[in-house]
This record gives structure tokens, sequence and C-alpha cells, in this order.
């Protein structure tokens, strides 16, 4: 690294608040991503029979919600002053209370019908989306203010990608571990995913509250006592309009909807074709492919985190997520070629290259958003970083709301029938192949426009960051 480049001493989050934070990141993996990109339509769908259209039109309804919550919370954590900071005792709180309700979501009452059971998750999961918010805004709210430096953010970042790396394998384990023997229906014998999810659901709740916990008791807040403390407070229009006006956020917001929506609306389409197409239905057996899949997946990608720490720091953050999205499509078209019923395990190799290129992304994307607060101090003279959050949140849970819809109709749409099981006709089996493959090359290609777009870089950062420091001291 040049000279130039050298964080410097006053610059940097000391490494056990860097870990703690990291750890945190696993919460919002157990609680919101392992539920809806892993377990939900093999549960719901599977499991207990839901109509997936109505399991994604459920899904629509919870992330319309928590879009609507986001907002409250980060305006809520931007204005808190407490002994505590104003990140802290959110999560904490919302740590506690996620845990806590988490188990409920796997236990819908199959007795009275499907519509009950549609009507609970509802209720349960507004409820359940209510408490991970005020976590979730003030843990995302939090990462853009542990520091002032334009490559530290990234360094931070890295840390987060490592434990979202560590929690997506297990994920990645999931489904094995739940359809495996270790949780056969003790009235059967055979292995049941709801029997395992019940009682699976004890274990996650105390992993969502052990790391959910972890930056709220160990990480400092940088700017609260010499700064935010005394800043006035926001009245949340007044926080919404000024968000709206901040350009560099709606690039970012652009590029991470489109990434979301191409990623979401396949995600249970994937779990289909490597259940149905390549492993003939078998879903014990695709389910330990999927686990070597993510092992691979996550392995590849810690080895690859000090690469991209080192690219962004060279080439800058935006020439780096520009490149590396435009590598995930080339990843994404091997999948035609590579998930076939002849050699299964080859879907490995795409999903190693698709996967740590998108990762990436996730990795920079955090890392800009916390250079956009600094452009957005400039401009309102406050640190907004709640309500910025809270607004980039917003936009993502339109796009998974978007997404989780379109998954279910997808699904219709390609002609599967979960009452014929691994009966698929052979044209129902490629035209759900097609969509997998063709559905995230168009969407994702519309992200690269604005990954062109975005105005941050590296130069432009020193100079927001000299302004700021002469108008109100280095914090």
């Amino acid at each position: 690294m040049s000279e130039r480049h050298r964080i410097a001493p006053t610059d940097r989050i000391p490494l056990g608040q860097k870990v703690a934070f990291g750890a945190g990141n696993c919460a919002d993996y157990f609680a919101s991503g392992l539920t809806i990109g892993v377990l939900w339509m093999p549960y719901f769908n599977i499991g207990l029979g839901i109509d997936p259209a109505k399991l994604g039109l459920i899904l629509m309804v919870l992330q319309a919600w928590n879009a609507v919550m986001d907002p409250v919370m980060g305006n809520l954590s931007d204005n808190a002053r407490t002994r505590w900071g104003r990140r802290r005792p959110f999560m904490f709180v919302g740590a506690i209370l996620t845990a806590a309700i988490s188990p409920w979501i796997w236990r819908p009452p199959t007795e009275w019908g499907e519509n009950a059971m549609v009507a609970y998750l509802i209720i349960v999961g507004m409820v359940f989306y209510t408490a991970f918010s005020s976590w979730a805004m003030a843990y995302y709210g939090l990462q853009l203010e542990l520091t002032p430096n334009y490559d530290e953010r990234t360094r931070l970042t890295a840390w987060i990608t490592l434990f979202g790396k560590l929690s997506g394998l297990l994920g990645g384990w999931a489904m094995a571990i739940l359809a495996g023997p270790l949780f056969a229906n003790p009235d059967t014998g055979k292995p049941d995913i709801v029997h395992g999810m019940k009682v699976c659901s004890w274990f996650v709740a105390v992993l969502i509250l052990v790391v959910g916990l972890l930056p709220a008791l160990f990480v400092k807040e940088r700017y609260y006592e010499a700064e935010t403390k005394f800043q006035s407070r926001e009245p949340f229009w007044q926080s919404i309009r000024e968000s709206i006006q901040c350009h560099p956020m709606w690039m970012l917001i652009s590029l991470s909807f489109f990434l979301v929506v191409g990623s979401s609306a396949v995600g249970t389409l994937g779990q289909y074709v490597n259940i149905y197409y390549v492993c003939h239905g078998d879903l014990a057996v695709s389910s330990i492919i999927t686990g070597w899949k993510s092992c691979a997946m996550v392995i590849t990608g810690i080895l690859c985190i000090p690469l991209y720490t080192w690219l962004g720091e060279r080439y800058d953050k935006k020439n780096v997520v520009g490149f590396m999205l435009a590598a995930s499509l080339l990843g994404h078209v091997l999948n035609y070629f590579l998930m076939t019923p002849k050699m299964p395990y080859l879907q490995i190799i795409p999903g190693i290259f698709e996967s740590c290129a998108i990762a990436a992304v996730w990795l920079f994307v955090p890392s800009m958003k916390a250079d956009v607060a600094d452009y957005d101090e400039l401009k309102t003279t406050r640190r907004r970083e709640g309500a910025l959050n809270a607004f980039y949140s917003w936009f993502i849970k339109a796009a998974l709301t978007c997404s989780m819809g379109l998954g279910g109709l997808v699904l219709n749409v390609s002609g599967f029938d979960v009452r014929k099981a691994s009966n698929q006709s052979s044209e129902v089996l490629h035209s759900m192949l097609l969509l997998y493959v063709g559905l995230p090359l168009v969407i994702w290609a519309c992200g690269l426009i604005f990954v062109w777009l975005y105005p941050l870089d590296r130069k432009r950062m020193i100079a927001i960051r000299q302004q700021l420091e002469a108008r109100r001291g280095a914090l």
C-alpha cells in the first residue's frame, strides 16, 4: 500500500471490536437469511404443503412490513440520547426479542387448515420483523460511524463478510441436517424436515441471541460523545426528505436492488432445480450436495477476502464492484451446462465462481454506504447513519418483497406441481432450469449501469473528509 493510503492509528478500529461487530452479522443471517433464503419454501411447501404462491405472498407482506418499520427504527435510533449511546440499546433489546420470537415462526397451527396457517405466519412474522428491525437498523447504522477512513471501512466489512461466510456455511448444511436421519420422525422413523426444524429452532434462537448481543456489549460508538450527543433531533419526514436528496445513495440503492432481485427471485427455484432436476426428487441427496457446495463456496470466499480488500485499496471500490458483478454473470451462465443429472456435483463449480464474485460486491457496498454518510454530513451538517441505512434498507426490502412474490410466481410459471413430487415432466424441469439461469442475467446487467454512475471514489472522499474536519474537527 502506498504511503498516502496507510491508515492512521487513530482511524483504526480495535481488533476486538471488529470481531464483535463482524460476528453480529451472523444474527442477520440466522434471523432472516436462513429463514427466507434456505428454509422457507422447503419447510412450508414440501413439509407442510402450503401453496408456493401463498408463501410468496406472505413473504411480500412481511418484507413490506419490514420496509415500513426500518425508517421508523432508523429515525428513532438517530434521535436516541442515552447514557449507552444511540445504537447499543436498540441492538440489546432487539436481539433479545428477535431470539425469543423466532422459534414460533415454525409452529403454525397445522390442524386449523392452510388459511389459518397463512394468517398465523403473517401475524407472527410481523411481530418478529418489528423486533428484528430494532436490532438491524441500529447495527447497520453503527457500522457507518465506526471509522472515518476510506480503507478501514473496507477492512471492517471484510470481517463482516468473513462471519457472513461462516454463518452461510451452516446454512448450506441446514437442509442436509434437517432432512437427515438425525431428526427422523419418532412415529414413522423417516427423515422429517418439520420435526427437525421444530427441534433446531431453539438452537437457532440461542445463536441469534448470542451473536446479536456481541456488538451491543463490546462495540463503542465513535461519534456519540464528541458530536452526535449534542446534535438536534431530526423529525421523521425531514429525515426522509434529506435521504431522498442524497444522490450517491440512489446509485447504491439501484445497484443493490437489481442484485437482490436477481438473486432472490430464483433462490427457491435453484433449490428445486437441484432437488427435482439434478437429483430426481431426492431431498436428502440434493441437501448433501448443497452442503458440500456451501463448503466450497465458503472456503473459497474466505480465501478471497484479503484479495478483495487489497484490490479495493489499489483500484478503488467502485472499479472492483463493477468487475466482480460482470464476473458473476459469467459464473451464473455456467449453471446451464453444469447443473446436470449425469454429474450432480459439477454444480459446485459455477456456485463457487458466482458466489465469490457476488460476495465481493457485498463486501464493498457497506463500505461505500459509510462513504455516502460522510457525503451526507457535508450536505446536511448532521450524522444521519440510521436514517440513511434505513432509507437504503427500505428499497432492499422492497426488492425482497418483489422477488419473494416473483419467486413463488416463477415456480408456478415453470409448471412445477408439488403434488407430483419427483414426477415432474422433462419439459417442466427444462423450463425451471432456463428460468433459473436466464432471469438473473437480465436483472444483474441493469445493476452494472449504476456502478458506472456512482460518484464517490477515493479522491472525492479524501476531499470530503478534509472539508468535514475543517468544519467540525477530527473525530
